[in-house]
């Protein structure tokens, strides 16, 4: 099933053989947020080993050093919590100052959580929480390293999304306007960006299996990428730098919006069967 998973979910993962990575990285600077497990830590891999210079970022210290052993020593790290927007904004500007202006960054550090609004009451401090990990904290780190881009004109920003953004399902609230917001700052400076020579692509992926999902594992009857394959689908964005990477399905979301009422009564029986989405 791990081999069809791309396939019935719509997403292209080859064209990102070692090769082909190797004719964009090596040599470059590339700094990948949430580097010490999951996709950013496969994604941290396959550049290293594709000769690029790797800046990884994440919390815990631990994981970023083993990282570092794992890739014998081509990945430098940066223990941050994004969510504290001050030391956000202090570890790109450190970056910019250590380690020069980056090639391709891949912002793919990200926070979910899965709660209803009832679960929430009492609880607004996970809303704050899980938007200064998907929203405020990205941008904080982000402004230092897009001055430098801007002024030599070249690089690419990457933005790991997902499709929870367009297919809005209940109990997902907190997860989906925090990186939806992300996604509306970036496709608003986008433009301004390519006017400065700096390349975005946002790539929304379906559920991976990867620790973050864990928690709501086979609650869902649709397939899986595996990490592997999710780094396939970011790296192809390295090579082909496109603007958007999206299942056709997410697309199609764009009909709850005009018709919210008949997916509101679908979501509601769906509860009242007790179905948790």
């Amino acid at each position: 099933m791990d081999s069809l998973a791309p396939l019935l979910l719509g997403v292209r993962t080859s064209g990102a053989a070692p090769e082909r990575l190797r004719a964009v990285v090596a040599g470059r600077l590339v700094v990948v947020t949430g580097a010490s497990r999951g996709i950013g830590r496969e994604v941290a891999l396959r550049v290293a080993a594709s000769g690029g210079r790797v800046v990884g970022l994440a919390r815990g210290e631990q994981g970023l050093q083993s990282l570092q052993d794992e890739a014998a020593g081509q990945v430098e790290y940066l223990a941050v919590n994004l969510r504290e927007t001050d030391a956000a904004e202090d570890a790109g500007r450190h970056i910019a100052t250590t380690w020069g202006r980056p090639d391709i960054v891949v912002s793919n550090a990200g926070q979910s959580i899965h709660r209803s609004v009832t679960e929430t009451f009492g609880r607004f401090h996970d809303i704050a929480r899980t938007a200064g990990t998907n929203y405020l904290g990205p941008i904080a780190f982000l402004l230092p390293l897009l001055e430098v881009m801007t002024d030599a004109g070249a690089g690419q920003l990457i933005s790991v999304s997902t499709t929870s953004v367009d297919m809005l399902v209940p109990n997902w609230s907190a997860y989906a306007a925090s990186k939806s917001a992300f996604d509306s700052w970036l496709s608003t400076v986008a433009p301004e960006l390519r006017e400065k020579g700096v390349a975005t692509t946002v790539v929304k992926l379906p559920r991976v299996a990867t620790a973050m999902s864990a928690p709501t594992a086979g609650q869902y009857p649709v397939p899986e990428l595996t990490v592997t394959q999710a780094a396939d689908v970011i790296c192809r964005a390295m090579i082909h730098r496109p603007r958007l990477v999206s299942p056709w399905w997410s697309r199609l979301a764009v009909l709850s919006r005009a018709f919210p009422a008949p997916f509101d009564w679908v979501f509601a029986q769906a509860s009242r069967l007790g179905i948790r989405l």
